[in-house]
This record gives structure tokens, sequence and C-alpha cells, in this order.
């Protein structure tokens, strides 16, 4: 009896993964497209690229179910003597997904004086798949690109 119920609950199940999945290889601002499919697309690791075809990395970004994410940034510190070296600066925090728009709250970095814990930053999701994501950011219209990590 235990079987037959894991059984149906398993095929109603499948209808909606596939659903999903589907979803996630259109425009994020089309009709069809929800957030809930869009939530499911952005799990996992996102390398921070300066176009698709880049080869260097400067950040990444895990987002996780909850709704927390962590990872790290490259970011620019500048010497008192004009200097200026990379330094990777590592970042937790939250996110949420609401009519297409990914907001990325209460930051901690590492070390701390990069980005303030009030910092907020906005992106529309111009579209995403298994393999990269195109955002905007909501402050300056820059155009963002994610590559999923592999492996």
């Amino acid at each position: 009896m235990m079987l037959k119920i894991l059984i149906v609950l398993a095929s109603l199940l499948m209808p909606t993964l596939t659903q999903a999945e589907s979803l996630t290889n259109l425009p994020a601002h089309t009709a069809s497209s929800s957030d809930l499919a869009l939530r499911q697309a952005l799990l996992g690791t996102w390398q921070a690229v300066d176009s698709p075809t880049a080869t260097v990395v400067n950040g990444e970004g895990t987002f996780q179910s909850n709704g927390t994410a962590s990872g790290y940034t490259t970011a620019t510190y500048v010497y008192n003597d004009g200097y200026t070296s990379d330094v990777k600066v590592g970042l937790i925090f939250k996110w949420h997904l609401e009519n297409s728009v990914l907001t990325l709250d209460d930051f901690v970095s590492d070390p701390s004086q990069f980005i303030k814990p009030n910092h907020i930053k906005r992106f529309e999701i111009l579209s995403i798949n298994q393999s990269s994501m195109t955002l905007k950011d909501l402050a300056d219209g820059e155009v963002i690109y994610r590559r999923r990590k592999a492996g």
C-alpha cells in the first residue's frame, strides 16, 4: 500500500517538475513564466562574468532554497598612495524574487568595509536556462551575465 501511495505521489509531481524546467528556458518577461520556475532555475552556484564568452570569473554566488546565498566578489582596493590591488571579498546575503525581479540585501562582507549591510541590489531577470543567466541592474540599466558553475 505504501509503495502504491509513493508511485501516485511521484506521478503527480513529475509533470510539475517537467513544466517548471521548460519554463526556465523562456525569457523571464513572458506571460507563461512564473516566479516559482525562476526561483527553481536560480538555485545553485553562478559565476560572475563580463560577457557570455568570458573566461575570467569575477566572483560567484550560491543561491539556496531558503533565501540565503553566499559567495565572493572581486573588488579593487585603492591604497592611500594610489596603488590598487584586487581583493577577494567574501559575501553572505539574502535574496528574494518577485515579478521577475531578483533582490539581494542584508549583506555581510569580509572584509566588512566593502559592502554595507543596508546595501540593496535589484536585477530584472531577462533570461535564464541551465547554463546561463542575463540580468539587468535596475539601478543603472547595465546588463549582467552569469554562468552556472560546472560540477
